[in-house]
């Protein structure tokens, strides 16, 4: 799992980790206990059960805030790895679970009318980071990745002792002879 899901990579230190774990604690979202025989304190997440939440709201929400906002499919995929979500119309109604809560945890930023590609995000986000719909849309876009510098001199490496292999056995660019009648 490690080896592919690594979106977004992080990287945090061990007083960021402790920091955010006390203030989860304060907030009765976790709890931290020592195991038998253990000298490390544990910490499990209490969240999902003092918010109220289903297994499945646990898992779009949970994607949601690993991943941000994200379209209706990708949520799907991406948090039927944790919850039972079928199809669409499953996932459609546990986000209007979520979206229509006394607090709600997620927010549709697409336009109303739009049907496909709908995307949606959490509503935990610190007022100044709150994404808005353009923003959203643009992170969901697959981006073109530029080769490094060393990975293209390498292609061109590779090309050229091709090209010379082409060369000296008498074959074109379509692999057909050079000297086919």
């Amino acid at each position: 799992n490690q080896k592919s899901a690594r979106d977004p990579e992080t990287s945090y230190t061990e007083v960021e980790v402790l920091e955010t774990l006390q203030g989860l604690k304060r907030r009765s979202f976790a709890t931290e206990f020592f195991g038998a025989g253990s000298r490390v304190s544990k910490w499990e997440e209490a969240f999902v059960a003092v918010v109220g939440l289903s297994n499945e709201q646990a898992g779009v929400l949970a994607e949601l805030l690993l991943r941000g906002p994200q379209t209706e499919g990708e949520l799907r995929a991406r948090a039927s790895r944790m919850a039972q979500i079928p199809d669409l119309a499953t996932l459609h109604s546990v986000l209007e679970e979520l979206n229509t809560r006394e607090e709600p945890l997620a927010t549709r930023l697409s336009d109303p009318n739009r049907s496909r590609g709908v995307v949606w995000a959490h509503t935990l986000y610190p007022e100044d980071e709150a994404p808005t719909a353009e923003e959203a849309s643009l992170s969901t876009r697959t981006t073109v990745r530029t080769a490094s510098p060393a990975i293209e001199e390498r292609l061109a490496t590779l090309e050229a002792r091709v090209k010379a292999l082409e060369d000296q056995l008498g074959v074109g660019e379509s692999g057909e002879s050079e000297h086919a009648s």
